[in-house]
């Protein structure tokens, strides 16, 4: 919602949303409204007469100077505080009046709809969840909100509005709006200026000028205010450039297309020459018929055309120019073209024409036909290619061939060759002296340094080359260093940055018009949505990156199947994980791209080492076999997992040991984190197990991998090690992966962890049991009830040594001294053999005995009502301390403790009572505070559901009868309320308390606002 002074004024052409934001401002409710009819000053001087304090006067008609001025002075007599707004669809001539410094003006900035908005409307109107189109629809549209709508609402029928072009929204009932509504209300100036513009851009008042236009500072001006005439799609790095929208340039130039004739197509080719871009100029020579004009700056300038996003120009300029069929320059210059809007097919043709079938080729033919295998994910075409190429020489092309084998290098896993021709790239660039080709080298040495793990060479070479392309304008190498950083921020676990990225990265793609590197954004925001946990979305934005490779026929689709496959593997979707590992290592293997193979070798390791360990470890060995020294992480983590499997803690140890080491060294953070896991399966002594554990929890947690850090939380709470903040934390943990729909254990069938290790946990509350390893120690274990007696009773004292004598006197109140001693020790044994059955631990692990005592060792043996005492004194801490969020799921995790009272089965023993009643007690004031917190997170309906069943356990509490009063009058209930109060008056009465008063069932108002 804007907000704004009490003076204001917006401005914009019809369907911006006037009225709509006025209405939000000031309500018919509160103000007088003019929509039109009699005289804007007589409205006014009645609100005068009448002391009125808010006016809207909307729709406006365009005023003079006089009529303006009149309008002013009828206003001001209205009192200081009162709130005025004007709403018109032409600028009113402020400058003529005097305008007072109070007033302020909104106009399209702050009415046009955003990217997301666009988005949302389509997943409401339409159905559709699709970022591109909605990206499509914003740049045809502008942000225009009834253009907008128009638009969605054509997709919603299905039409021909599919929000490519806009040529194909300008259709039907939009077209029409656009020439009644929009264009019926200008100047005939203006029309005329907006049928000459037409699409071209950029504007300026000196275009307008050179088109005829006498006027054009004016015109121009009023066309920004109203919002015809915009900033160009926003892309940082780029020029924003005027333009008029592109639906209503399409309206304009089809209503009145004197603009495109001969002569200002002349005179803006003339002016475009001299003032730039090249694209807008080669684009008006077609137009004037002048197509030896077009061919020359395109011979001069057509490099620069395709790096600043005008590829599709450049395609449509060649197909029309006689001189492409013969002319060497503009059939390359073609060729590039196809190449970078994804024809791959094309473009390899249309290379072999110039020679590349030819077994020695030029350095600037070699470097251009291998990338094109490059693009379609064919590493060792391109290697092949690139080895024919004529490197000799300092010329651009000879560095551009240096640069693209790099790249090849590092897919196919040779880091140290890519850094060697990435660096020989520069030297032959510099010499050169063609940025494009500096920028280019440094890029591929900020990449091949970054996959060798040199992390800071990177980031110098990536500035480096930022520094350039910025300064040229070249968007084709914005989209390329931007798609790089995503990927770094993903290496080292900087998830929400990786993000923000790859989704600039798409922006600069759709500029440079290269389905290639939208597809590689798009994997790029998959990959960094899969590891923030928010796996819908990105399994819809893997198959939209499958989706665009295949459009274009490149094999390097591989690299998003593969991210799907991990994202099913990391929620535990064994199935579908090894049918994408298995097709991405059937594509892998054949283009010898080492980049996703190794990785897809390691991950069907892992998810068939449930199911087959022999075929897994040849996976494993296979994944090792194929990594080179900086990709052998996942082959070194799917080969520990198996040794572990297979009992040989020791090497699985060490392999874990070796995978860390790697991950240091390429700052793979995540990396890191698996094989802290790893290691802490493997090791034996709990408190280094736990220390990492702890450290992989800590780098996930840092970044904001939700769902990869409660699934260790839950694996840690099952350890034998687990306290209660590590048994809490599970419990949040299984609630945050069950939200996401995930598992904890990826493997299946135990994978051999730490986790998995039989813990001793005892059940109090409810019926007593004891659980080894997640099982239930049946009865017959016991021997004795009086064995079980004796570990319920030191339950009860919480961990206090017991005497013995005070022992035998609960167990065997009637028994001799000398003899119950003698059982005591026979009943201690049996405890100790029920709860450690294989002797794995000296045998005052579980029980601590000597001569005069017993206690139960609380660091060693999980106990619920221990964790649910703790749980629930955590969260009156953090309510104290007013971070109700937090205690909120602290005692959600406390509420799935308590199954019933503790030692239901033992109601009339007096060492239980104590204890139970404390666990009560904490039961009670855990239902008063979710009751509380839910109210605090506007959640009435769980508040009364807590309430209720404090009345239930305590139903003459009174303090809760009352909260559960006004909680239900707060939310409208008032019968339910009713018949709570009379419940509440009924329970005074029965103990002699005074009943309420009925005003409690009045509903509580709050004091309005100040207006």
């Amino acid at each position: 919602m804007v907000s704004g002074p009490s003076r204001r004024i917006v401005v914009a052409a019809a369907g911006y949303g006037k009225t709509t934001l006025l209405h939000g401002l000031c309500p018919p409710t509160r103000a007088r409204w003019w929509q039109g009819g009699d005289d804007p000053c007589g409205f006014v001087r009645r609100a005068v007469a009448d002391d009125a304090r808010c006016l809207v006067l909307d729709d406006l008609p365009w005023l003079s100077a006089p009529e303006l001025r009149e309008l002013l002075i009828a206003i001001e007599e209205l009192p200081d505080d009162a709130e005025v707004s004007l709403a018109s669809r032409r600028p009113l001539p402020w400058r003529h009046t005097g305008r007072p410094g109070r007033w302020t003006e909104l106009g399209p900035a702050e009415l046009s709809c955003s990217v997301d908005d666009v988005a949302a409307l389509l997943t409401e109107e339409a159905g559709l969840a699709d970022p591109d189109l909605a990206a499509l629809l914003h740049a045809a549209t502008r942000g225009w909100p009834t253009l907008v709508d128009f638009a969605v609402e054509a997709v919603r029928l299905g039409g021909p509005a599919a929000g490519e072009s806009a040529k194909v929204l300008a259709v039907g009932g939009l077209s029409e709006y656009v020439r009644t509504e929009v264009l019926g209300g200008l100047p005939d100036t203006a029309r005329r200026l907006l049928a000459d513009v037409g699409d071209r851009v950029p504007v300026t008042a000196g275009l307008c000028a050179a088109l005829g236009h006498d006027d054009a500072e004016e015109l121009v001006a009023l066309l920004r205010r109203t919002g015809l005439l915009v900033r160009g799609p926003v892309v940082p790095g780029l020029p924003d450039d005027d333009q008029i929208v592109p639906v209503i340039a399409q309206v304009a130039t089809t209503s009145a297309p004197n603009g495109t004739g001969p002569a200002r197509a002349r005179a803006a080719a003339a002016w475009y020459e001299r003032h730039g871009p090249p694209g807008a100029a080669a684009r008006e020579h077609v137009r004037a018929g002048d197509h030896a004009g077009a061919a020359r700056v395109l011979r001069e300038h057509g490099d620069r055309i395709i790096a600043a996003g005008q590829v599709a120009l450049v395609m449509d300029l060649c197909a029309v120019l006689p001189e492409s069929a013969h002319d060497l320059r503009l059939a390359l210059l073609r060729a590039d073209a196809l190449r970078t809007a994804g024809d791959l097919e094309a473009a390899a043709r249309a290379y072999d024409d110039l020679g590349a079938g030819r077994p020695e080729l030029d350095a600037g033919l070699a470097w251009r036909a291998g990338r094109v295998a490059y693009q379609r994910g064919d590493v060792r075409g391109a290697l092949d290619v690139f080895a024919r190429g004529d490197e000799r020489g300092d010329t651009a092309d000879a560095a551009l061939l240096a640069v693209w084998r790099a790249h090849a290098l590092v897919v196919a896993g040779d880091t140290d060759g890519a850094v060697v021709q990435a660096r020989a790239a520069v030297h032959r660039a510099v010499r050169s002296g063609d940025d494009g080709a500096m920028a280019t080298a440094y890029l591929s040495v900020a990449v091949s340094l970054g996959a060798a793990g040199d992390t800071t060479g990177s980031e110098e070479h990536f500035a480096l080359a930022l520094s350039i392309a910025h300064r040229t304008g070249d968007v084709m190498l914005l989209t390329r260093i931007h798609t790089n950083r995503a990927f770094q921020h993903l290496q080292v676990a900087r998830y929400a940055a990786a993000l923000e990225s790859a989704r600039l990265c798409a922006a600069y793609a759709r500029a440079a018009g290269s389905p290639s590197l939208q597809a590689i954004a798009t994997s790029n925001e998959a990959d960094a949505l899969a590891m923030l946990g928010r796996y819908d979305e990105a399994v819809r934005r893997y198959r939209a990156a499958i989706g665009h490779y295949q459009r274009f026929g490149s094999r390097r689709f591989a690299g998003a199947v593969l991210g799907l496959a991990e994202l099913f593997r990391r929620r535990g979707w064994r199935e579908q994980a090894r049918a994408g590992y298995e097709q991405v290592v059937q594509v892998a293997s054949v283009t010898g791209n080492a980049h996703v193979l190794v990785p897809a070798l390691a991950g069907l390791a892992m998810v068939l080492l449930g199911d087959d360990v022999k075929t897994a470890a040849g996976h494993a060995d296979a994944a090792a076999g194929q990594a080179g020294p900086e990709n052998s992480g996942p082959a070194l983590l799917a080969q520990g997992w198996i040794a572990l499997s297979q009992g040989e803690a020791g090497r699985a140890a060490d392999l874990s040991t070796e995978a860390a080491r790697v991950a240091r060294g390429q700052g793979d953070r995540a990396g890191l984190a698996d094989a802290l896991e790893l290691r802490a399966a493997a090791e034996e002594d709990p408190g280094r197990a736990a220390a990492a554990l702890r450290e992989a929890r800590a780098i996930w947690t840092e970044a904001g991998a939700e769902v990869e850090s409660a699934r260790i939380a839950v694996l840690m709470s099952r350890t034998f090690w687990a306290g209660p903040d590590e048994r809490a934390g599970g419990l949040l943990g299984e609630q945050r992966l069950a939200a996401a729909d995930a598992l904890a254990d990826r493997i299946g069938g135990g994978s051999g962890t730490v986790a998995d290790r039989p813990p001793v946990v005892v059940r109090a509350l409810g019926r007593f049991e004891v659980e080894l390893a997640g099982q239930v120690v049946p009865a017959s274990s016991w021997q004795s009830r009086k064995a079980r007696d004796l570990l319920r009773i030191l339950v009860g004292r919480r961990g206090r040594p017991v005497p013995r004598s005070e022992l035998s006197e609960l167990l065997w109140p009637d028994g001799d001294a000398q003899r119950t001693g003698h059982r005591l020790s026979v009943l201690l044994n049996i405890v100790r053999g029920v709860l450690d059955p294989g002797k794995a631990h000296p045998a005052d692990h579980y029980l601590a005995a000597d001569q005069g005592s017993i206690a139960l060792n609380m660091a060693t043996t999980g106990v619920d009502v221990e964790d649910f005492l703790e749980q629930v004194a955590r969260g009156r801490r953090l309510v104290e301390q007013e971070a109700l969020p937090q205690a909120r799921l602290v005692l959600l995790a406390a509420d799935q403790l308590y199954r019933a009272d503790a030692f239901e089965d033992e109601p009339y023993a007096e060492w239980a009572g104590p204890l139970r009643e404390e666990a009560r007690a904490a039961y009670l004031a855990m239902l008063r505070m979710l009751a509380h917190t839910s109210r605090a997170a506007s959640q009435p309906g769980a508040a009364v559901g807590y309430l209720l069943r404090l009345l239930e356990r305590d139903p003459y509490d009174e303090r809760a009868y009352r909260s559960l009063v006004r909680t239900l009058v707060a939310g409208g209930q008032h019968g339910e309320a009713r018949r709570a109060f009379d419940r509440y008056a009924e329970a005074m009465r029965s103990i002699g308390v005074r009943p309420p008063d009925r005003d409690l069932l009045v509903p509580v108002r709050r004091a309005a606002a100040p207006r």
